[in-house]
């Protein structure tokens, strides 16, 4: 439903895009995953029309987005980042213009409103203006206008932000149920928001796609980003034979997969120490209690999976995929 090959953006020297390939089948949830300022929003605009690319080639549901935006249109419901909202209308005005502006025949427009605004609870609000709304509300109300007419493709563009816990929950609900019978790509800085919802996550970073994985697969590279440090005082002259010796104890405590001892930059008689540790509780206080009988433990810290480090473990493994359009 949606094919890109090597496509690109710039604006003047900056490249903002730069060669990413993907697909999303029928039926496919694909997360779109990166920091801000990573390329989401340029490349969903691509995705939409509301943008062309500088080279390569975006296809959606058959159509070439260089030279046929007009037709694709009629299959995609957009969500930006920023809904496009009248404040001057009610909620039930503007989900009618909406509908007109996409030929939902008169017949079925009262059904087509009663469907988009009981998926996105906004029977509440149905009969406020747009610009007494809460933020939370105003989302929704883009949700409900990329529904309308049933597009075969949704593009959403960070969906749940500005919303409240159970908000965000409710709007997963309706993109996982959306999922099921059509086409949905969603960007998001948020781990868990592609985690639950989504089939594939594409990771993108600074323009560049640096891997497309499975929940599954992110999560072993969360798990793999669990890292507890630690520093210990030795006795001097001592340095080097407490760092193996401090090493060898630390591989030896149960959930710590890897470790590494080194001299610190601290003080001439300190080491640190960073352990590779697995995704349980308990483990900083077992090595604490495998270091304390031989040495004096000055620090001991957990550092727990963020964005960031999730990246740097793609970055780390993977160099950036053109992904097989076959």
């Amino acid at each position: 439903m949606i094919v890109l090959e090597s496509v690109s953006k710039r604006y003047g020297a900056k490249t903002v895009v730069d060669q990413v390939s993907f697909t999303v089948k029928p039926g496919e949830v694909l997360g779109f995953l990166g920091p801000n300022g990573a390329g989401k929003t340029t490349t969903l605009r691509m995705i939409g029309g509301y943008i062309t690319a500088a080279s390569g080639r975006v296809t959606v549901a058959g159509y070439d987005m260089a030279t046929q935006q007009t037709a694709a249109a009629r299959k995609i419901g957009y969500l930006p980042e920023r809904p496009p909202l009248y404040d001057t209308l009610d909620v039930a005005a503007y989900l009618k213009f909406v509908a007109k502006v996409k030929a939902v025949p008169r017949c079925r427009m009262a059904a087509e409103l009663d469907r988009v605004v009981a998926a996105c609870r906004l029977e509440a609000v149905f009969r406020q203006e747009i610009f007494k709304l809460s933020k939370g509300y105003r989302q929704r109300v883009g949700l409900a206008q990329a529904l309308l007419g049933k597009p075969e493709i949704l593009l959403l563009d960070e969906p749940t932000i500005g919303l409240d816990p159970a908000q965000i929950q409710e709007t997963r609900d309706v993109i996982r149920a959306f999922g099921d019978t059509h086409t949905v790509m969603l960007s998001t800085h948020i781990l868990q928001e592609v985690t639950r919802i989504c089939h594939r996550v594409a990771i993108i970073d600074r323009g560049r796609l640096l891997a497309i994985d499975t929940p599954a697969g992110l999560q072993r590279a969360v798990e793999q980003t669990h890292v507890v440090t630690l520093g210990v005082a030795v006795p001097g002259g001592q340095t080097a034979a407490s760092a193996k010796a401090l090493e060898c104890e630390l591989l030896g405590v149960d959930g710590v997969e890897a470790a590494h001892v080194e001299p610190s930059t601290d003080a001439a008689n300190l080491l640190a120490a960073t352990c590779h540790v697995a995704a349980k509780d308990g483990i900083e206080a077992a090595i604490a209690r495998a270091v304390v009988p031989r040495w004096e433990l000055h620090r001991l810290s957990r550092q727990q999976p963020t964005l960031e480090n999730i990246f740097m473990h793609y970055v780390g493994h993977h160099t950036p995929v053109a992904e097989s359009l076959a």
